[in-house]
């Protein structure tokens, strides 16, 4: 075998073996990596992802703060993983039954149309369950989160914002979208109220009115950081079973 042939074997080996490590671990996925991927994310692949190529699995996109964006490169991809969210639960052993995307962008206002791209993108590029597609985000991923779901509702089985702000979206628009928000009560950062309005409008005020009924857990007497105690579950809350409770 000529030289250039097995560099290129090995290569290929090479490939297939990271495509096999990856399940069941978090894999940094940098800027300018993968095709068709316009930011550097977190990637998360279930255990059994890889022993059933017909199978297919839900989604979860998280969404990062302002303390979580960068570049993309696998430097800066490390911010993703400086709170207490999905990425570094799975990095520190978590097992979850869904694929995981965690992009990074150098502003974390994610325009809806980039988190779109991102959604059609997983779609394209993993084995995705098209009808359980669930975002989640913490502070300005939060926000992003209802933004999101306020216009493309048809695209989401439901979503969890958490320390996020609802208001000044049109969230009758998704009155079909299960929503769980969190927030704490002393947050100075993000108001509450970022949380309480949207929901309340849902469940009262929007015609139709949510269905199911929009959720929100107060977090009496905590700060910004709510979602801590959410993401791990150490606040006696499973958003994960919920979540994948819904479909389309």
């Amino acid at each position: 075998m000529s030289t250039p042939k097995r560099i290129l074997l090995g290569l290929v080996l090479l490939a297939v073996q990271g495509a096999w490590a990856a399940q069941g671990e978090v894999v940094a996925r940098p800027a300018g990596t993968v095709p068709g991927m316009d930011f550097g994310y977190w990637e998360y692949l279930p255990l059994g992802y890889d022993d059933n190529p017909t199978a297919t699995y839900p989604l979860v996109v998280f969404l990062g703060g302002v303390g979580q964006v960068g570049d993309g490169s696998l430097a800066q991809l490390e911010a993703l993983m400086g709170v207490t969210a999905p990425p570094r639960l799975a990095r520190n052993g978590r097992d979850f039954p869904f694929i995981l995307v965690s992009p990074q962008r150098f502003n974390a206002f994610f325009p809806t149309a980039q988190v779109d791209h991102v959604i059609e993108f997983a779609k394209s590029h993993y084995r995705v369950d098209t009808n359980r597609i669930y975002l989640t985000g913490l502070s300005a991923g939060a926000i992003v989160t209802w933004s999101y779901a306020a216009e493309y509702p048809h695209k989401l089985a439901a979503i969890v914002p958490i320390a996020g702000n609802g208001n000044g979206v049109n969230v009758c628009n998704m009155w079909d979208v299960p929503v769980w928000a969190f927030h704490g009560t002393a947050d100075n950062q993000v108001s509450q109220w970022g949380s309480i309005d949207p929901v309340n409008k849902l469940n009262t005020v929007c015609n139709p009115r949510a269905n199911p009924p929009a959720k929100l857990t107060l977090y009496q007497g905590v700060g910004h950081d709510s979602w801590s105690r959410t993401y791990s579950g150490s606040a006696g809350h499973d958003i994960y079973t919920w979540m994948l409770s819904y479909s389309l």
